[in-house]
């Protein structure tokens, strides 16, 4: 079971976001450019731009460079939903309920039993 946050635009025409609360694989793989491929962009940016300034810093002192990329990378991925969820109160969404399901399907019909009245002002659930 995977817990999800729910996020909800001003406007009630579109689709609420949900954001799986575990370790993204494609963050942790690609790093800050899987930030920016899940579509957080400043979030995605300014770690490209923490990430060069480590790596210059680590060169520099002569120290593994691995270590330290391996370690960005464990970081970013770990931290993934947070690091989302801040971007998305940064483009104006609000915080709805969590939810607790088996997959994203399954948290968007808790979350329309839990109200009703999402069904006929939203659509499906756009993707996070």
């Amino acid at each position: 079971m995977t817990s999800y946050s729910s996020w909800f635009r001003p406007d009630d025409r579109r689709p609420p976001v949900l954001v799986a609360d575990r370790l993204s694989w494609r963050v942790l793989l690609l790093g800050w450019l899987g930030l920016v491929i899940q579509g957080s962009w400043i979030a995605g940016l300014l770690a490209g731009a923490a990430s060069l300034a480590l790596m210059g810093a680590v060169e520099v002192a002569h120290l593994p460079l691995l270590p330290f990329w391996a370690g960005l990378h464990l970081l970013l991925g770990l931290n993934t939903a947070d690091i989302r969820a801040w971007e998305l109160r940064l483009n104006g969404l609000a915080a709805g309920p969590i939810i607790v399901a088996q997959g994203r399907e399954a948290a968007l019909l808790r979350l329309l039993e839990r109200n009703p009245t999402l069904a006929r002002t939203r659509g499906t659930t756009a993707e996070a």
